[in-house]
């Protein structure tokens, strides 16, 4: 699984390679203040400006927001999701399968809760 990086400043490129704040969030589907968050934790880097001095990023921005998000959509807080920059590739890996096991037994739970919502269901047509 591919691991969060962050992207160094970096001299002037073609504008045509990079993408705007605005554009990043459009891509992403994230606030303006996301990215701002994203980028405090370390987590995202603007590579420069554009002539109207707007933050331009990489495109790649867009693959490592959407991973961001995917984290914490799984439990993770962006001090985790820093943390994966150093971590070791065994324990990433580790760390990684540990969120698998959560996440099978939090849908075990899940399927308990529907069947007995089901089950309500079914008693309450049986009146």
């Amino acid at each position: 699984m591919e691991q969060i990086k962050c992207t160094s400043v970096q001299p002037y490129k073609e504008e045509s390679q990079m993408i705007t704040l605005r554009e990043l969030c459009n891509h992403a589907s994230v606030t303006r203040r996301a990215i701002q968050c994203y980028e405090g934790k370390g987590l995202v880097k603007a590579v420069g400006k554009n002539k109207m001095g707007h933050l331009l990023y990489e495109e790649d921005a867009i693959e490592q927001v959407n991973l961001i998000k995917f984290y914490q959509s799984i439990g993770f807080t962006l001090k985790d999701i820093k943390s994966f920059e150093t971590m070791k590739s065994d324990d990433f890996k580790k760390l990684m399968g540990e969120k698998i096991v959560d996440l099978q037994n939090e849908s075990i739970l899940l399927e308990e809760k529907i069947r007995k919502l089901s089950s309500i269901i079914d008693e309450l047509n049986n009146y």
